[in-house]
């Protein structure tokens, strides 16, 4: 029943599409296809090479013109230059007798082979010259006492020798000459504007020097002429493509030269003067319509200020056209035109693609006779397959077929007379179900690893992105901080407007840490954290540790106390910066997790030893201990891991969670472990040690002059180049550096730097290094290369936290780099350093003042009558009372009260000065005893 339905079901079926037509259309549509597709992938290139091809011609046409250019026009300088030293020199200039010199220009004319003439004018009339005409003799010049002053010229042969030509002219004055006039007026050497020459029909332009002596007294000017033929003569040698085209032209669109035959100018009827001819209405169609074309897309040629590519469509037919602006910087401004026909190089791509078009309708044609072919040979057995196949259908499985010649459908007849065999073959299906489902699972272990890799480079994306936004965040806060900086120097501001001020640079330096924070903890994801190791005072980096977390302990009202354990060394090796964070976040949650109480900070010495290299090294404990929360025991486990804070929501809403986990992984490279005890509601003590290597250099403490009373400076290099795209990074500095006494000249791009530090000739430079049109490392490699300022200090100052930058930056020539936000008294150390200055500081009335004044029964004060504190604990109110805070020393004398009871007297004292306002005498007497 089941066959007999089946079987129906297959008449019933609609009618499909002839297996002939499958077999031949589709084989027919691949070979059109791949043939059609091929022509226009060809035509297609062949157009990206033209386009390809035509740039690189035009550029290095253009270059070459460029470096002919340079070569050809330089040379009238070179001999104006030598001309006037050799007047000065060998006194040539006899205004009644010029042969001397006109002599020397002689020599002079057969040394230079491109010059046409040079000359001399003087005030008094006098005038030499020799130079070439234009049929190739040379003749001589000479106006003087001799020629009764008339200007005299005389044809001469190649030793100098005088033939029988000879002409004057008695109207001719040099002193009327543009060329003189411009030299005179300007002062310094100069190109002139291109002019007829005064003998024969033909343009030039001529280069000209005043002349003075060695009394400063101007007595003529040397001029240097070149014919501009010589040029269309170079401009006709070159070879662009097969009717290519160029010219020069002046901003006015007055042609300079040309690589056709066509004359420049255009000669009047007499043949005596000469008018100058525009590119536009030159006879040369391809020179006109370029010139045109300019004038449409620029309004006019003094528009076009960079190096320029275009196409633009002329009679039907592409040109592609490069102009370039050519400027010498001695008065010479004009366009190199280069125009180039696409037709020159389309002719042959066209020809390819009529082939291609031929050769894709002949495929056609063969691929129907082919396919008709094949589907006829394919056909025919598989029909006697077809019959089988509803034989075995309908329940005959004795049902056998032979096929030959195709080895695909005796297969498929083979497959039919095995089909006894179904229980066997279902157990082979089962097998490579198997096989299949291994090869899932190594497909899906594949695929695991192809995961890890991407969850790789995920990561690499997450670091360059925190990386990419703190730039970005780092640039405003180079403002924020830098006039924060500025407005804390300023005397003028209340107390209200200094406590704002404060909070503003409070307030971005703890968003520039929470940048650093994230950047950190993704180093030490990526294992790209590394020390940087100097030689640093010691006791003076812990005081000033311990004095920054002290205004945060006062502001909470809470005790800090730092004890000094024994004699601590003068000078260690290790990395300042990252030891410095480490004790400030440890420090830092001690004061923040304490509201009753107080912080204790201890240091001391526990061991020493030596190195591999037998260096002294120092083991050091840094012990911090609060009587603030405190924590659980489950809660230590995972305090140093990343994100993780403690105690309630207010506590946590302060910082990242990033500070512990980060302390731990400096303090595990430098070599120790921070250890953790905690009772929760008593408080916690975090410790570790540190094995450093001490240092033999004495190292000074840090001067107590800040930049909040510096007023100048002292010495000669005070010019700064300031090059950033950034207003504000400039105005910064400026505001900050032109008080004091430099003078500052700024730049928006490296080009622009470029060139005004040739006039400004600065002492040092600060440049940014991600900048439009130039950036500052191809700025920082020009300077390094110029042989003016290969010496020139730069300091490279940038927002990026890329390692790489502040390396390339070196390597392209820079002396320092800044990282910004740029930090003032970083900013001073580097100018101090490079500018060998030193700084003026607003100080205080000394102790010879003060015995003027008076005060010399403060001074006899005696030490064993006070009990005074140590050097260490009268930091801040030592700095206080110079600057006369008032506030600040009142609250420096009542914290020395609760350290110690023996201080009692020495505290009132200091509380006596402040509640009378006597500042010198305070100051006075805590110069007598800082330091004892």
């Amino acid at each position: 029943m089941t066959l007999i339905a089946s079987e129906n079901e297959l008449a019933k079926s609609p009618q499909k599409i002839p297996l002939r037509v499958v077999l031949v259309v589709p084989f027919v549509l691949q070979i059109f296809a791949a043939v059609g597709l091929t022509g226009w992938l060809s035509l297609r290139n062949g157009k990206t090479a033209v386009n390809n091809v035509t740039s690189q011609l035009r550029t290095e046409v253009v270059a070459r013109i460029n470096q002919q250019l340079n070569t050809y026009l330089e040379t009238p300088h070179l001999v104006n230059a030598i001309s006037v030293d050799a007047i000065r020199r060998f006194g040539l200039w006899n205004p009644e007798n010029m042969g001397s010199m006109r002599s020397y220009f002689f020599w002079q004319l057969k040394q230079f082979s491109t010059v046409s003439y040079i000359s001399f004018g003087g005030e008094r009339k006098e005038y030499a010259g020799a130079g070439y005409k234009d049929d190739g003799s040379v003749v001589i010049e000479i106006t003087d006492r001799s020629t009764n002053f008339i200007n005299t010229i005389v044809r001469v042969d190649r030793e100098g020798n005088p033939t029988q030509f000879k002409e004057t002219h008695p109207d001719y004055d040099p002193r009327i000459r543009p060329w003189y006039k411009a030299a005179k007026v300007a002062g310094k050497p100069q190109w002139n504007k291109i002019y007829q020459y005064f003998i024969q029909p033909s343009l030039g332009i001529s280069a000209s020097q005043p002349v003075y002596d060695k009394n400063g007294t101007f007595r003529g000017v040397v001029s240097t002429d070149l014919f501009l033929s010589k040029i269309s003569d170079f401009l006709q040698t070159l070879k662009i493509g097969r009717s290519g085209k160029t010219f020069i032209i002046e901003r006015s669109g007055l042609l300079v030269a040309s690589s056709t035959a066509e004359q420049p100018f255009i000669k009047t009827k007499n043949s005596q003067k000469t008018q100058r001819l525009k590119a536009i209405e030159s006879s040369v169609p391809l020179i006109k319509g370029t010139a045109q074309h300019l004038i449409e897309r620029f309004g006019n040629f003094t528009e076009i200020d960079s190096n320029q590519q275009l196409n633009f469509i002329l009679d039907g037919q592409r040109e592609f056209v490069q102009v370039s602006p050519f400027q010498d910087g001695l008065g010479l401004d004009w366009l190199i035109v280069v125009v180039v026909p696409e037709a020159d190089f389309m002719e042959q791509i066209n020809a390819n693609t009529r082939s291609t078009i031929l050769l894709c309708v002949l495929a056609l044609v063969l691929a129907t006779l082919l396919g008709i072919l094949a589907s006829r040979w394919i056909t025919h057995p598989i029909f006697r397959l077809s019959q089988a196949s509803r034989a075995i259908a309908s329940g005959q499985l004795n049902q056998k077929v032979d096929v030959n010649g195709i080895d695909e459908l005796a297969v498929l007849a083979q497959s039919f007379n095995q089909m006894a065999q179904q229980l066997r073959e279902y157990f082979a299906a089962l097998e490579n179900t198997n096989a299949e489902l291994e090869n899932r699972v190594e497909e899906r272990t594949s695929e695991l690893k192809e995961a890890k890799v991407a969850a790789d480079t995920a990561n690499n994306a997450k670091s360059e992105f925190l990386a990419n936004m703190s730039h970005e965040l780092r640039t405003p806060l180079n403002g924020i901080l830098g006039y924060a900086q500025i407005m804390e120097r300023d005397k003028t501001t209340t107390p209200k407007q200094k406590d704002a001020i404060q909070i503003i640079h409070q307030c971005g330096s703890h968003l520039l840490t929470l940048i650093n924070d994230i950047l950190d903890i993704s180093k030490i994801e990526a294992s790209k954290m590394e020390l940087d190791s100097s030689i640093f005072n010691f006791s003076s980096f812990v005081i000033g540790v311990v004095e920054m977390c002290r205004i945060r302990a006062e502001e909470k009202e809470i005790t800090f106390s730092y004890q000094v354990l024994n004699q601590l060394p003068n000078a260690v090796k290790a990395d300042e910066k990252r030891l410095r964070q480490v004790l400030i976040n440890l420090l830092g949650n001690a004061i923040k997790f304490t509201e009753k109480g107080g912080v204790i900070f201890k240091v001391g010495v526990t061991g020493e030893g030596e190195d591999s290299d037998q260096s002294p090294r120092t083991k050091i404990r840094f012990h911090i201990q609060d009587t603030g929360i405190g924590m659980a025991p489950e809660q230590l486990e995972k305090i140093f891991l990343p994100f993780e804070q403690v105690g309630n929501s207010q506590h946590k809403s302060e910082g990242t969670g990033l500070g512990l986990a980060i302390a731990q992984k400096i303090v595990q490279m430098m070599g120790g472990e921070i250890k953790v005890e905690s009772i929760f509601g008593q408080g916690s003590i975090f410790s570790f040690d540190l094995e450093l290597t001490q240092s033999s250099e004495f190292i000074a403490h840090p001067s107590l002059n800040t930049s909040l009373n510096l007023t100048g400076f002292k010495g000669n290099k005070n010019k700064i180049l300031l090059v950033d795209d950034l207003l504000q990074n400039k105005n910064f500095i400026r505001s900050f550096l032109e008080p004091l006494g430099f003078k500052i000249m700024e730049g928006c791009n490296g080009q622009e730097g470029l060139n005004k530090a040739i006039d400004f000739q600065p002492d040092l430079i600060i440049t940014d290094l991600v900048m439009p049109v130039m950036d500052g490392f191809e700025m920082s490699r020009r300077f390094r290369q110029s042989s003016e300022f290969k010496d020139v200090i730069l300091i490279a100052s940038s927002a990026s936290v890329f390692e790489f930058d502040r390396q390339n930056s070196q390597e392209a020539g820079c002396n320092e780099f800044l990282s910004k936000p740029i930090q003032v008294e970083e900013l001073l150390e580097v100018l101090k350093k490079y500018l060998q200055i030193e700084w003026i500081y607003d100080q205080p009335a000394d102790l010879a003042n003060a015995h003027q004044e008076g005060f010399t029964d403060l001074l006899n004060v005696q030490s064993g009558e006070l009990v005074i504190p140590p050097s260490t604990e009268l930091v801040a109110l030592f700095n206080a009372a110079r600057i006369g805070d008032i506030e600040v020393v009142e609250q420096e004398a009542n914290r020395l009260k609760q350290i110690d009871g023996n201080y009692l007297p020495f505290s009132n004292k200091i509380l006596q000065f402040a509640k009378n306002f006597e500042e010198k005498e305070l100051l006075a007497f805590m110069k007598t005893h800082f330091g004892k």
